[in-house]
């Protein structure tokens, strides 16, 4: 994860800045323009809420603008407005203003704590600054407001289908433009911060973007954490396997080279690891289960996509044969996909026969959540945890800017049925 400091810097160098104000017209059509691509492309925008419910929301939102809008205020106006969807998948991503960039660059100051977002609290994971607050304590409260109320607000920007566990990841990635645009802090903090049964308060300056920039830098080290990891116990009974669901030839070269050592060694308790997995796509998940013996399946008992202009040229730059079967279809219909059974593999050598247990947490979503379901489902596996996927979910998401604030957002095109 990039720094909060970090990331405002390399935004602001790598992307264009948005303007800083729209008219009401420039809101209605952004606006509408969402709403009508929500509309076209998305299968199912009344899971979760009522069509009445949903033009009521819009309705509230168009009557809520008014002239010379700042574009983050029309941000957190419309995010919600997604995340009532409850997709996790599909979101809008927060904007780098010229008004925000225009305050790094001048080395305006910023927050003394480095913190993680965890649950309802802040973690701090190191200190800038000389205090008595430590790497590991709780933040409470940020200048009088809750970290809980603070992140309900930022949650709120964001969807998921269960909880809030798989906005953490997208909250901390966005955490210093959500400050700035929510409570534009910066000069000085009061924290409210726990460790143990001790709670205090402590009153901290802000710290310069330059200075907390450097401390961020040296803090860094070189290495970085693999996208694989495989751990044997120190009597070699038991093997943890960390994988990805985004890499299929990496993926594959890992469990060749694993699956081989842990054959070879006789290893009884498999242990996969598969907490804070986002997931990936479904040719790494089926590709992780064939070295598993497994009986006929298939990945999804149903998937349907939705017709559209845009999901047509999604799938026909990466889905050829997909591609061919919607090219000809009417805009707004639901198309059923029907995949091909994967066959039994029981029969075969060097799969892996012994016990196995996946854990799971509200963080393990998508192609995670499936794989885990799936190897339950088969017998292969006992799974502890809760994952952040119901057995419904959503995917394959579209990208698409609004013509006026810029905004970039995503939309899925595709209804998963486990």
């Amino acid at each position: 994860m990039k720094s909060l400091i970090l990331f405002l810097f390399l935004t602001s160098i790598f992307f264009p800045a948005f303007g800083q104000r729209l008219n009401k017209e420039q809101q209605y059509a952004d606006f509408d323009t969402l709403c009508e691509k929500l509309e076209h492309v998305h299968p199912d925008l009344f899971l979760y809420q009522t069509k009445d419910e949903y033009n009521a929301k819009k309705s509230q939102i168009r009557a809520s603008f008014t002239d010379s809008t700042k574009i983050a205020d029309f941000y957190l106006k419309v995010a919600p407005f997604i995340a009532n969807i409850k997709d996790g998948h599909s979101m809008m991503l927060p904007p780098m203003t010229e008004e925000l960039i225009a305050y790094v660059q001048n080395d305006g100051n910023t927050m003394p704590l480095r913190i993680k977002v965890t649950e309802n609290v802040f973690i701090v994971d190191y200190p800038m600054v000389n205090t008595q607050i430590a790497t590991g304590d709780t933040i409470l409260s940020i200048n009088g407001i809750s970290s809980k109320d603070i992140l309900n607000r930022m949650y709120s920007l964001f969807a998921s289908e269960k909880g809030n566990a798989i906005k953490e990841n997208t909250v901390q990635s966005y955490l210093s433009p959500l400050f700035w645009y929510l409570y534009q802090w910066g000069e000085s903090y009061t924290f409210k911060a726990k460790r143990g049964n001790k709670i205090w308060e402590e009153k901290l300056n802000g710290i310069s973007q330059s200075k907390a920039l450097s401390i961020i830098k040296t803090k860094q080290t070189s290495s970085q954490p693999t996208d694989f990891t495989y751990e044997l116990s120190s009597d070699c009974t038991k093997a943890t396997l960390i994988p990805n669901f985004y890499q299929e030839s990496a993926l594959e070269q890992f469990c060749d080279s694993v699956f081989k050592d842990i054959n070879d060694k006789q290893i009884s308790e498999l242990t996969i690891d598969v907490r804070n997995n986002s997931g990936g796509s479904s040719q790494c998940v089926e590709k992780f289960i064939s070295y598993f013996p497994h009986p006929d399946y298939t990945l999804y008992s149903k998937s349907q996509i939705k017709i559209s202009s845009d999901s047509k040229e999604y799938n026909r730059k990466r889905h050829k044969e997909l591609y061919a079967q919607l090219c000809s279809l009417p805009d707004g219909d639901l198309f059923t996909i029907n995949e091909m059974p994967i066959k039994e593999n029981k029969t075969e050598a060097n799969l892996y026969r012994g016990n196995i247990t996946i854990l799971v947490n509200g963080k393990t979503y998508s192609g995670a959540s499936t794989f885990a379901h799936k190897m339950q489902a088969f017998g292969l596996a006992q799974i502890k945890g809760e994952t952040g996927c119901p057995n419904i979910y959503f995917g394959n998401f579209l990208s698409f800017i609004l013509p006026n604030s810029k905004l970039e957002y995503f939309i899925t095109s595709t209804k998963f049925y486990e």
